[in-house]
């Protein structure tokens, strides 16, 4: 390292130090040959280059082929074009990837070279891998799409969804083929236009409540293409999305043969009943014309109607208007097939509630020949309601125990298992089989006997709820089950076995755990951190504050509670934190903000705040900030940024300052169509005043220079340092080359009072060289070339003078010493 340092310039040795500093990867490199070679390295750039010596060596040594030919093709396009260049590199650091956005910066020399390339590397890991992530949760979203559509289309129900008009928005095939309309007939067409009256309330009624976010199962009535009605079993989805329901998805599956079989079933059930005692059912006796005869004792009971009651008012008049054709007709029908005719009917009662009633017309035969008909009815309101309510029930009970994801299994009186459903073959990995023939088994050994308590005591008729058990997967693995055991009973109130339903909550007991450990950390972090963390509520006071509080603000942290959290901020940088925190609440994204706070001392410190939202179930709760003392590194910042552009002697601007104002300058011209000139100074016998009063000495004759050009130039245009005694300015945006040469004639007379330096008077002699733009050239090197030369003739006139660059002659004149030496 000390080889190459001795050849670096003192500007470029004097900043590697202040490069340490600096946390982002530095690496500053050396043209050799065709190759460049690592000079210097900052500690952070060791983190990503594991070698410990890279000073010294060229890039083929330090990177892959691949990567040493990709990097030496930058650095010289960066040599070359005397340009800036970034690019993005991926490095692997042991098992992670370090994903670095670099910006090479070419070093030029006073002679227009660059053979020094400064590479600062900024770490973007975080940010490429938030991008990849972004890509594959868009990918995820199109499989899920495509899954949902697949689910859809190739469902074997009808599947279609509605919004909020309900109106059809979608539809798969078995649709069109249950109900004959075609996809663009039923698009955009509200659906209650296809429910049959019969059951338009309800469905209505069925559908706004989906549209609240429920699920429902239900029956509809619906009319199809030839304006036949078919019975669909409903189940309602609602359409979910960022908390409001937008639409409803609806399964629908036909049920109509079923529902014709049920009721076929259901007259059969009957017709068998009306062969028991006639006491339980009402039975009433017609002649072939119709003429009641005579009824028992249970068509009184069921119809509150005594035989002269129902004689004297014509049983038919009882009988509900749209029921009289079904009866004349199973009536008429009995006698002419002489079969028995079974049918249901709706009958009012005497007092006029209405019931239904299951009648059979059984032909009386005698001798062959018919004479009457025997209506047996018998009461069948609460037995159709009680055999809808079971049918329902057994139907949720099977939903529930199919697509149950808990474990649930029937157990006898001895504990053997006797059926499952699918899911504790899911959970535990057995399957029936294997659990109903004692293959397989779930119980830990040493808790059998825990499952015999619980068998004792569901045989003593107990339920036992809630029970915090160890149980075993076929593969070995416990988990925690929560276990809820209910008797089943027979018909003789005997307990028969007992129906198990387990909650898997090893997940939620692992959650429970992490969370006590991440509350335990979190306590820890927050009391023991340099950082100041402060917890703040929706109205914006402070909640919390850790005790670096205290340490970095000089205030005791409890002072601060109940307070909000703009106090002590400073009044300009208020809004800018006030807007941070804002736009948290709108759902913007975190970021850090740097304002000053007022310590309590009475000064104020540089902050940098980083607030984040505490969210629960998406809406933001909270808000919690991150703040961190960066006093010193603004501190550091600027003076890193006062050294770049300025000279660390002088403390005047530097060459870079000084480029960068003449371009400038040069731009103005160009907008205004004024000029710009540019004069370079050089003292005279600079050397000699080192040699004869020392270093210290010549310090001061530098500072005395530059102070005493600042005050000449200065506001009128910019005076820079250049290197050693030469120092430069631009004057910009003057009409004549006149302006330029008073200047210089002001410079000059301000350096004939000699300096004094330690008892000594020492004289400060200088030479002025001037170029003009656009006079002399358009060129800035150029300029600065013809300005050197100017010089150059002033100071072989051996005193202190000016002279112009003279772009006609190729040479320099001095119109100033001509008059001097004529008189």
């Amino acid at each position: 390292m000390k080889d190459f340092a001795e050849k670096l310039s003192p500007d470029i040795l004097a900043s590697t130090a202040l490069l340490d500093l600096i946390q982002d990867p530095v690496f500053l490199m050396e043209k050799d040959h065709d190759s460049f070679r690592y000079i210097y390295t900052n500690p952070a750039a060791l983190t990503i280059l594991k070698q410990q010596e890279l000073v010294g060596r060229r890039i083929e040594d330090v990177l892959s082929p691949k990567k040493s030919r990709q990097f030496n093709e930058y650095y010289r396009k960066v040599q070359s074009t005397h340009q800036p260049f970034e690019f993005t590199d991926i490095t692997k650091t042991d098992n992670t990837e370090f994903i670095g956005e670099t910006v090479l910066n070419p070093i030029m020399a006073e002679d227009g070279e660059c053979l020094y390339i400064l590479a600062i590397v900024r770490d973007v890991t975080e940010r490429e891998l938030k991008k990849q992530n972004l890509h594959k949760t868009q990918r995820d979203i199109e499989i899920e799409r495509k899954r949902l559509n697949s689910l859809v289309e190739y469902n074997g129900n009808a599947v279609f969804e509605f919004d909020e008009q309900k109106n059809f928005v979608n539809l798969n095939k078995m649709v069109t083929d249950y109900i004959g309309f075609s996809e663009e007939e039923l698009i955009g067409k509200s659906i209650l236009s296809l429910v049959a009256d019969s059951s338009l309330e309800e469905t209505l009624a069925n559908f706004d409540q989906s549209l609240t976010g429920q699920s429902l199962d239900f029956e509809a009535n619906i009319y199809t293409k030839e304006r036949q009605i078919d019975t669909f079993q409903m189940n309602t989805i609602p359409i979910i999305v960022e908390e409001k329901v937008i639409g409803v998805y609806v399964i629908a599956k036909g049920i109509t043969e079923q529902k014709k079989t049920e009721r076929l079933l259901q007259e059969s059930e009957q017709r068998y009943k009306s062969l028991f005692d006639n006491h339980p059912h009402g039975i009433l006796t017609f002649e072939r014309n119709g003429n009641l005869v005579s009824i028992n004792a249970g068509t009184e009971q069921i119809t509150g109607y005594t035989l002269e009651e129902l004689a004297a008012e014509l049983f038919l008049s009882i009988i509900l208007p749209e029921d009289t054709e079904k009866v004349l007709h199973h009536f008429y029908k009995a006698i002419d097939e002489k079969h028995p005719e079974q049918y249901q009917l709706t009958f009012r009662h005497k007092n006029s509630r209405l019931m239904e009633l299951q009648t059979m017309n059984i032909p009386i035969i005698v001798n062959n020949e018919l004479v009457g008909i025997h209506g047996i009815v018998t009461d069948i309101t609460e037995i159709n309601r009680a055999q809808k309510a079971l049918t329902e029930a057994k139907k949720e009970l099977e939903v529930f125990w199919g697509n149950s994801t808990d474990p649930i299994f029937y157990i006898d009186t001895k504990g053997d298992i006797l059926k499952m459903n699918p899911a504790f073959e899911e959970t535990f990995g057995f399957t029936e089989e294997e659990m109903v023939t004692g293959k397989g088994t779930i119980i830990p050994q040493h808790m059998k006997s825990d499952q015999f308590n619980i068998v004792e005591k569901i045989l003593n008729g107990e339920t036992v709820n809630s029970h915090d058990t160890i149980r075993m997967t076929k593969s070995g693995t416990p988990l925690n089950i929560i276990s809820s055991y209910s008797p089943v009973r027979n018909a003789d109130k005997e307990i028969i076995g007992a129906t198990i339903i387990y909650k898997n909550v090893t997940e939620l007991k692992m959650a429970e755990k992490e969370l006590q450990k991440s509350q335990e950390k979190y306590k820890i972090i927050t009391e023991s951190t340099f950082d100041i963390v402060t917890m703040i509520n929706l109205d914006g006071l402070i909640e919390y504050v850790s005790p670096a509080y205290d340490t970095i603000s000089g205030y005791p942290a409890d002072t601060c509670i109940g307070t909000s959290f703009m106090t002590n901020v400073h009044p300009e940088d208020a809004a800018i934190l006030t807007e941070s925190v804002s736009s948290l609440l709108d759902g913007g994204k975190p970021a850090a903000v740097e304002i000053r706070f007022l310590h309590k001392k009475g000064h104020y410190i540089w902050m940098e705040v980083s607030p984040t939202p505490v969210l629960e179930k998406g809406k933001v709760k909270q808000v919690f900030t991150v703040s961190r003392d960066i006093t010193e590194r603004r501190r550091l910042q600027e003076e890193i940024a006062k050294m770049a552009f300025y000279d660390h002697l002088t403390g005047i601007p530097n060459r870079r300052t000084f480029d960068n104002e003449l371009q400038k300058a040069i731009h103005q011209a160009d907008a205004s169509g004024k000029k710009v000139a540019i004069l370079m100074l050089d003292g005279h016998k600079f050397k000699q005043i080192n040699d004869l009063y020392g270093h210290d000495a010549g310090d001061g004759v530098i500072q005395e220079m530059a102070a005493r050009l600042v005050d000449c130039v200065h506001p009128l245009g910019t005076a820079a340092r250049l290197g050693g005694d030469e120092m430069g300015v631009v004057l910009p945006e003057i009409e004549s080359l006149e302006t330029a040469e008073n200047m210089a004639k002001q410079i000059l007379k301000s350096y004939e009072k000699p300096l004094s330096c330690n008892g000594v008077d020492i004289k400060i002699g200088v030479g002025i060289g001037i170029s003009l733009y656009p006079d002399h050239s358009t060129n800035e090197r150029q300029l600065i070339k013809f300005a050197d030369l100017a010089l150059y003739e002033a100071k072989k006139m051996g005193r202190d003078a000016y002279s112009v660059y003279n772009f006609a002659a190729e040479q320099i004149s001095d119109p100033l010493n001509k008059k001097q030496e004529s008189k």
